[in-house]
């Protein structure tokens, strides 16, 4: 934006008297009139500078940036719920049958995330607790909550009842941010498809749901064609998925190519870190936030992707409570081109 509102007011006002000799009173009538056109004519220029950002998919976001990606065959990675098992206990044993219903909404205790029981649990007569499985009412890390942190039981009567999480909520993810969609959309830009080469079947096989990457080695044997090697979100591709990649790259390859698709190779990275937590945190909480946060760590890489421990350590920082870190003989790992570095055994103690 080039002028600020009060910018704008200023020189209205100052053009006023330049034209009459007088000020416009600040309670008058064309002292109301100039505010009024001021913020117009600076929501109208704030609208254009938004506008102008959505140009181009180096500075679009948001709906405007994932157009972009369509238009080259992308879409942004969609963020995952988290799930886990809650507990439903009873104050007193009941002389029939509780059955609480899919679809009842639990709370953390200050009642900010939801999470939904996805079906039916029983209690049954003379017990007074039984256990069932929730998801995440919406995507997002911040579903990843520790033990002994969702309490409350919103869409149920529930007095005489209360909720409990033995253990942590894992798996939720954000979805993909705008700089990391861009990054996909500039590569895009730098490896062209042409209907032969690799790129052409690197987005074959990305078109594939369940497929988070993918490396494609051409053929150095004299005859044309390629090896495909996908994978999923920290782990190889399902047996169903790897067929329908092969399907797809089947239906849609040059005539005369040889392709050969494969789940990646995968290597396993062992970490022993041990954490130091700030004051007033509950060190077993923290400690779980800390497996979160490497867990996800893992989950983003791709294929040939290496693992720096910059990265992981970045990703350890990221939990709340640690207030310090230092690795158990470790160090980065570089990962050949037909390769996902998978997480392998993970230990977090304290330093």
């Amino acid at each position: 934006m080039a002028y600020s509102y009060d910018e704008i007011l200023e020189r209205m006002e100052n053009k006023y008297f330049e034209l009459t000799g007088h000020e416009a009173a600040e309670c008058g009538d064309i002292g109301i009139r100039l505010r009024l056109l001021a913020g117009e004519l600076y929501s109208l220029g704030s609208n254009m500078d938004w506008l102008k950002r959505q140009m181009y998919f180096t500075t679009a976001t948001g709906e405007q940036l994932d157009m972009y990606a369509m238009q080259r065959g992308l879409k942004r990675i969609r963020g995952k719920k988290s799930s886990g098992e809650l507990a439903i206990v009873l104050d007193t044993p009941l002389d029939y049958d509780m059955v609480i219903p899919a679809g009842t909404v639990c709370t953390t205790a200050d009642g900010e995330l939801n999470f939904i029981i996805d079906e039916p649990a029983t209690v049954e007569r003379g017990v007074i607790r039984t256990a069932c499985h929730a998801a995440a009412e919406h995507t997002g890390r911040k579903y990843n909550v520790g033990r002994n942190v969702i309490t409350t039981m919103v869409t149920y009567f529930s007095v005489g009842m209360y909720i409990e999480n033995g253990t942590s909520f894992k798996g939720g993810t954000d979805d993909e941010s705008d700089e990391d969609l861009r990054k996909r959309i500039a590569a895009s830009y730098r490896d062209i498809s042409n209907g032969a080469n690799a790129a052409y079947y690197r987005r074959l096989a990305e078109s594939v749901d369940g497929v988070q990457s993918v490396a494609v080695i051409e053929s150095t044997s004299g005859y044309a064609g390629a090896s495909v090697f996908v994978a999923g979100r920290g782990a190889p591709c399902t047996s169903e998925c790897l067929s329908e990649v092969s399907r797809v790259i089947k239906q849609g390859k040059c005539v005369g190519h040889r392709i050969n698709v494969f789940n990646a190779n995968t290597l396993r990275y062992d970490m022993n870190v041990k954490i130091s937590v700030k004051s007033g945190y509950d060190g077993e909480s923290v400690i779980e936030n800390v497996k979160e946060n490497i867990t996800n760590y893992f989950k983003s890489l791709y294929v040939g992707q290496s693992v720096f421990l910059a990265e992981i350590g970045h990703a350890i920082m990221n939990a709340d409570g640690v207030e310090n870190y230092v690795f158990d003989s470790m160090q980065d790992k570089i990962a050949a081109e037909s390769v996902l570095i998978i997480m392998g055994n993970l230990t977090v103690g304290n330093m």
